[in-house]
């Protein structure tokens, strides 16, 4: 191994599709990973702006030094190639609970669908809604400083 290669382990594999919503292939997470990754697929279900996603495969990566995990996404909308895996963000502790871990999660896929010019999830009044934890609570937070609880988006009104 590379000595700037850090040794990480996979220990999620898994896909998103419209159609199916979230498979997971193979995990090692605790329960709560698995909840959190079911409420952001319901989210990804709406508020895409610009190409549709089609699919998004997900291999989680742990870092055994530091205890985190994060989830890498290929994300492939219509009309374009799928894109490597990628996640460039922050990750959560592998004993986080389901708020602190799909924040991390909604972050670094967040990044990865604009990364395939697509903007998720778009917000009422328009622009990025960022996720956040807020008094423990894992929100979309819009531009107009209202917030969604993640796992709820529906369709703008």
């Amino acid at each position: 191994m590379h000595p700037f290669v850090e040794h990480r382990e996979r220990v999620l594999t898994g896909c998103w599709t419209p159609q199916h919503g979230v498979q997971v292939t193979s995990s090692t997470l605790p329960v709560p990973w698995l909840a959190a990754l079911d409420r952001l697929g319901h989210d990804l279900h709406v508020r895409q702006y610009g190409s549709r996603i089609e699919r998004i495969d997900w291999a989680a990566m742990y870092d055994p030094d530091g205890g985190a995990v994060w989830l890498e996404s290929a994300v492939t909308v219509e009309g374009r190639n799928p894109d490597g895996l990628g996640g460039n963000g922050y990750g959560a502790q592998f004993d986080a609970d389901a708020d602190e871990a799909l924040v991390s999660m909604a972050d670094l896929v967040q990044l990865q669908v604009a990364k395939a010019h697509t903007a998720w999830p778009w917000g009422d009044d328009g622009g990025f809604m960022s996720p956040r934890l807020v008094d423990g609570v894992a929100v979309w937070i819009d531009r107009t400083g209202s917030s969604t609880p993640l796992g709820t988006l529906d369709e703008r009104r």
